[in-house]
């Protein structure tokens, strides 16, 4: 039987854990290609952990959505739910009033599909892999990697009106070395832009849009009917893959390194967390050839880069242009929550017994039958 230790909460720490609740969200998503064959080599390197032999689950790319969406997200509240921990002896975060942030990243939806007939039905679930994540605020970035296992970057963010009215212009700068010369010093670099003009409809005299989903949904009775059917969430997530988001359900690989050899891990696990998107309104979209989205191909950033973008096998040192397939713009409520671990992996310790794995990887839609259908413990039950 596994003793779980109690957490050592210090008064100073950020580490806030969920639920949390964000009103009056504004979010700029922007969809652009992506290659099948760089989401399989993300899944392979930080999904699918361990021997295939025995792994009970694989992660492959979505083919049937081969694109990734790049979301400016401004949070002016943020709110904690989480309740106050009796052990502590203080104000809890709930209690300490809110926070606010910009935030930047990169979804792309990735497929778990359990190994073997049984888990195939039961396993098998969509999910979104953020293989690039920054805010602007220290406590949330501290807290999205401790608490929930997100990669989260801290950067400088610029997100808003742009040269027109009702245009987007967002910025994010980072620390980065600048080539690969021995002895550079690393500094603040502009790592990507995107500008746009007007929502639609735009000024006459503008490019005219393709035919994507976006501008067939340009119309304001489309818009009006977008809105209405948000609240439907199983046939928004299933038409749109996140289009229109009710829900995005995050996996990303939380761990910790081992001090007396950092180049092993003492705990790593496969975490999930949902975002849900509550009263979705005011949608509108923007031509998708209005849109100047760029990353900065330089030094270190290159790394980042050929995690999710066709780039060249060395840095250009120039701006990398991405066109945009579709792009839009909304408010929402987001409610953060339901973290839950799936997957535990092994781990090796010299001269000790290795620490056991465990998985819980079975889907959202089959814990109910599981539960209602399934051994169940109680008194007098093992």
């Amino acid at each position: 039987m596994s003793i779980r230790v109690p957490y050592v909460q210090s008064a100073a720490s950020q580490q806030v854990p969920p639920p949390y609740h964000f009103p009056d969200v504004t979010v700029n998503a922007f969809y652009m290609n992506v290659s099948m064959e760089r989401v399989q080599r993300y899944c392979d390197m930080y999904l699918n952990i361990g021997d295939e032999k025995t792994r009970e689950y694989v992660y492959r790319p979505l083919a049937a959505w081969p694109y990734a969406t790049v979301l400016y997200l401004n949070y002016p509240t943020m709110i904690s739910a989480a309740p106050a921990s009796p052990h502590l002896g203080e104000v809890p975060y709930s209690d300490r009033g809110a926070i606010s942030q910009t935030e930047v990243f990169v979804a792309i939806p990735v497929v778990r599909y359990g190994r073997g007939a049984k888990r195939l039905i039961t396993d098998t679930a969509l999910e979104w892999a953020l293989p690039f994540i920054v805010v602007g605020n220290p406590m949330s970035s501290v807290c999205g990697r401790e608490m929930l296992g997100l990669g989260k970057l801290l950067a400088e963010i610029e997100n808003g009106v742009g040269r027109y009215p009702e245009s987007f212009h967002g910025r994010i700068s980072l620390p980065g070395w600048p080539d690969d010369e021995p002895g550079t010093m690393q500094r603040m670099q502009e790592f990507m832009r995107i500008e746009t003009k007007p929502v639609l409809p735009t000024p006459a005299g503008t490019q005219p849009p393709y035919r994507t989903l976006a501008t067939l949904l340009e119309s304001p009775e489309a818009s009006k009917l977008v809105g209405g059917l948000s609240s439907v969430s199983n046939f928004i997530d299933s038409f749109s893959l996140g289009l229109i988001p009710t829900s995005m359900r995050t996996v990303g690989l939380k761990q910790y390194r081992d001090a007396a050899d950092p180049q092993r891990a003492v705990y790593q696990a496969l975490v999930t967390c949902r975002a849900q998107y509550l009263n979705v309104r005011n949608v509108r979209f923007y031509n998708e050839l209005d849109i100047d989205m760029y990353f900065n191909d330089i030094g270190s950033f290159h790394e980042i880069l050929e995690v999710f973008l066709e780039v060249d096998k060395k840095p250009t040192g120039k701006p990398h242009s991405v066109n945009t397939v579709a792009a839009r713009r909304f408010e929402a409520d987001i409610n953060f929550d339901t973290l839950r671990v799936i997957r535990e992996f092994p781990i090796d310790r010299d001269g000790v017994p290795p620490t056991p794995g465990a998985s819980d990887l079975v889907s959202r839609w089959y814990r109910p039958l599981r539960g209602f259908f399934g051994p169940r413990r109680g008194v007098g039950l093992p």
